[in-house]
Order: C-alpha cells, then sequence, then structure tokens
C-alpha cells in the first residue's frame, strides 16, 4: 500500500471499498490484461486472495475477465469507476427510499446492493448479480448509447425498468436522437407501464422473444440468466452477464431483428387488450417448393386452342384450366377480405427472382445482365433491356403482362415487379423497388419499370 498513490486509494477506500479492492483497481487502471497471480505480486497478495478480490470487483462491475486461457483481467479508467460507484450508489438510495417508504405503509423490507458494468479492448465477459447491480449497468451503458439501443423486456421487464433509474436513462437516450426500440411480451397487465417510456421509443409484441436484455451500439449485450419468478419480487438473485465481443453481439442483433421484422407494433397490441380487435397484418406462408420451377412449367404448357404468340406468352397469363380468365370477372374472395393480392404476386416475384439468380449464376457468366436478357427470352417472358449502370430502368418488350394481354395480364405486372427485385437484390445485396411506369394503359406490347435505389 505505501507504494500507491495514497490520496487516490483513500479516495476509492472513502467511496465505499476496502483497501485491498482500492489497490487492484488501481493496478488495473492502466486497461492491461493481468493474470490474477501477477496482480497478487503486484500488490503483495496471494494468488487465491487476488481471485477472491477480483471475483468480488467483478460481481460489482469494476473489473472484468477476458474469455482467453489462462483467463486475464482489465480494468476501467479511474474516472469511469468513481461515475459508476456514484451510480451503484444511486441505485441504492432509491432502493432505501423505497425500503423507507415500505416500511410507513407496514410492509416488510429487505435490502440488496448495486451495481455496473465495464468495457473492454477485447472480446469479455462480467456476471452480474442483483436486479439493482444489472439496472446500474443498464443505465450506464444507455447513458453511452451512441446510434441504438435493443431493449428486450420479456413478460415482465417493463415492471422491472418503470421501477429502477435506467428507465431515465433509456429516455434520456431517446431524446439525443439514439435510436430506442423496445421488445416486449405485452399483456393486460403491463400495458400501461409502456406509457413510461419516451414517446420517440418505437415498441413492438413478440410472444417469440420472452427474455430479458439490452443491447448498445455494437459494443455491449447484457442478458439476463436468472430472473426471479415473482414479477414483483426484490430480484436479489437475478444475475445477467455483461457480454463485450463483436461476432456475439452481431449474432445477436441479427436475431432481434429477424423477431423485430415480424413482431407486432405497439398501437395494433394495444387494440387487441382494449378492444378485443386483431388489426395486426396476417403472416402466412406460400406453400413450399420452388416457385420458379412451377412457372417454367407453366410457361412450357400450351393452352388448349390458343396461339401463344397471339396472346403475348409470359408469365402474366391467368387461367383457370385451359380458360383464359377474364379480368371482368368478380373480385376474388382474396380482395373481398381485404387482402392485397398485388402485394401477393410480388412476393412470389421476388422469390422466382432469387431463383433466377441462382439458375443464372451457376453458368459463370461474366455478363449477369447479359445472360440474364438470354435467359428471360428463353423463358417466354419478352425482351428484357437494362439501362443504366446501376440499373436505372428495364424495359420489357411483346411481354403479356401488358398490351399483349391486356384483358388478363395487367394486375401480373405486379409479379415482374417483384422477379426484378428479387433478381437485383439477390445478385447485388441492394435494397430495390420496381415500379411499373408504362403497362397495360399505353396499349402497346412492352412494360417500362423504373429501379427505385434504397440502402445498400
Amino acid at each position: 500500500m505505501d507504494t500507491l498513490p495514497q490520496g487516490l486509494a483513500q479516495r476509492l477506500i472513502d467511496s465505499g471499498l476496502e483497501p485491498k479492492d482500492a489497490q487492484v483497481i488501481i493496478e488495473l487502471s492502466n486497461l492491461m490484461p493481468l493474470k490474477a497471480s501477477e496482480i497478487g505480486n503486484r500488490i503483495g497478495i496471494s494468488r487465491m486472495d487476488a481471485y477472491t478480490t477480483l471475483k468480488r470487483l467483478q460481481n460489482r462491475g469494476l473489473v472484468h475477465a477476458t474469455v482467453e486461457k489462462p483467463m486475464r483481467f482489465t480494468g476501467k479508467p479511474i474516472s469511469e469507476i468513481f461515475e459508476l460507484l456514484i451510480l451503484q450508489q444511486t441505485e441504492e438510495l432509491l432502493l432505501l427510499k423505497e425500503h423507507l417508504e415500505d416500511i410507513g405503509s407496514g410492509k416488510n423490507i429487505a435490502y440488496i446492493s448495486g451495481k455496473k458494468e465495464i468495457e473492454a479492448k477485447e472480446p469479455s465477459f462480467t456476471v452480474v448479480k442483483g436486479r439493482q447491480n444489472i439496472h446500474a449497468t443498464i443505465s450506464q451503458i444507455s447513458s453511452d448509447a451512441e446510434s441504438e439501443i435493443w431493449l428486450l423486456l420479456g413478460r415482465w421487464g417493463i415492471l422491472h425498468l418503470t421501477r429502477s433509474g435506467s428507465l431515465e436513462m433509456i429516455n434520456q437516450a431517446a431524446e439525443r436522437g439514439v435510436a430506442v426500440r423496445v421488445i416486449a411480451v405485452v399483456t393486460q397487465r403491463t400495458l400501461k407501464y409502456f406509457s413510461e417510456l419516451n414517446s420517440l421509443i418505437e415498441i413492438r409484441h413478440s410472444e417469440k422473444m420472452d427474455i430479458q436484455g439490452v443491447i448498445v451500439d455494437d459494443d455491449v449485450a447484457v442478458q439476463s440468466i436468472t430472473i426471479d419468478a415473482n414479477p414483483v419480487g426484490r430480484g436479489r438473485d437475478d444475475s445477467a452477464l455483461i457480454v463485450e465481443a463483436p461476432d456475439f453481439i452481431s449474432a445477436q442483433k441479427d436475431l432481434v431483428r429477424n423477431n423485430w421484422a415480424t413482431a407486432i407494433n405497439f398501437q395494433a397490441v394495444t387494440t387487441r387488450i382494449e378492444n378485443g380487435k386483431i388489426v395486426e397484418p396476417l403472416h402466412v406462408s406460400l406453400g413450399s417448393g420452388s416457385f420458379y420451377q412451377r412457372l417454367k412449367q407453366f410457361l412450357a404448357t400450351p393452352l388448349t386452342g390458343k396461339n401463344p404468340s397471339s396472346i403475348g406468352w409470359t408469365n402474366a397469363i391467368l387461367r383457370t384450366g385451359d380458360d383464359l380468365v377474364s379480368s371482368a370477372k368478380k373480385p376474388s374472395t382474396f380482395e373481398a377480405l381485404g387482402v392485397d393480392t398485388n402485394e401477393l404476386l410480388r412476393s412470389i416475384g421476388r422469390r422466382i427472382g432469387e431463383e433466377i439468380v441462382l439458375e443464372v449464376e451457376s453458368t459463370k457468366s461474366e455478363d449477369f445482365w447479359s445472360e440474364l436478357t438470354n435467359h428471360w427470352r428463353d423463358l417466354g417472358m419478352g425482351e428484357l433491356i437494362v439501362v443504366g449502370e446501376p440499373v436505372e430502368y428495364v424495359r420489357v418488350e411483346n411481354s403479356g403482362s401488358c398490351g399483349g394481354a391486356p384483358n388478363t395480364g395487367g394486375i401480373f405486372c405486379h409479379l415482374d415487379e417483384g422477379i426484378l427485385e428479387g433478381i437485383i437484390q439477390s445478385k447485388f445485396g441492394l435494397e430495390v423497388t420496381a415500379v411499373e411506369r408504362e403497362c397495360t394503359a399505353t396499349g402497346e406490347n412492352h412494360c417500362h419499370f423504373d429501379i427505385i435505389m434504397g440502402v445498400q
């Protein structure tokens, strides 16, 4: 202890740390990873004593361990240590205030400490115990968030959030422009608590994500390990894993984004709970197998008594058995139920477009668009003319989905749109929208599609 900065060590001790804790924190403040034995040698304690001290500091988030073997430990800058201690003690004060209020109301009260989290230069993990400690960690990493926060609240996490100091940090992050998204299992019992979240925070409901955790930027994730079965319990035995590993966080974010895409927006789930009406989109599977192969078989099958060249032989032909279907028919059952068949056709088209790319790429042609043009023609879907690099618009001449079959092909322009979108997205990884600019209305034998570029 004589070799350490006395003023700094004493300040840490005055902040509630044990003398050995202060020594270890100062030794690790240069952020160089050290083994427990090396730390013990530096401050003059045994290896086992060093392990005990490090474990105690890990539980408070003041040091963290790397995943390599042998395990090494790193610390934080001293200024961040004091910030952590302030947040932890703030959480403890909130809990003490709650205890006092409970005592005044005649309730029993139990005490639990506070905790905080850490940053690392290499993949690392820290186990944090106690709900107060976990939320102190969430408070700190949320206050440092720069671009996004994914908040996974499961079935009861919103109750825990609104009873902790981390709620304020989450709301403040949203106010300063951080994209905060919440996935939770929203129930009649918890619905009202979501109103305490900032209005800038987007909330969705998903039964599939009944887990609790937080992901901040690409830097750190908090994953709950054990949670008190009593939703209003104190969470003394709650524990969470604090992970700073880019590959792990990237995989977790992919999982969360996939669930986010199919989750129900908050307004829809509120309507379900309060009004008993289900208004969210219906997600269905459109069968199995290759839509592309079915399309090819359809194109290769002649219609009885019909000359393909006279009707514009393309993917745009509708039929029932051997009879062409007129657009003058009554609305389909799907349309009567409010289902947008145009989007249905676009979705199928995107899938077909992805399969076409696989088939064209198997030729190993250096000129993708030239090969695709030949492939399109061979299928009997018309003459494909591509303009621009990247693609600006596509023209399909002699296409039956337009003037060649005006009574039957109009709605199938959306299938062509979907196919073009699927081709470009699958081949080039670009988000695009194909918009029909000219088709049946022109009375000509071609369609013109503009390609609107999105985010790469």
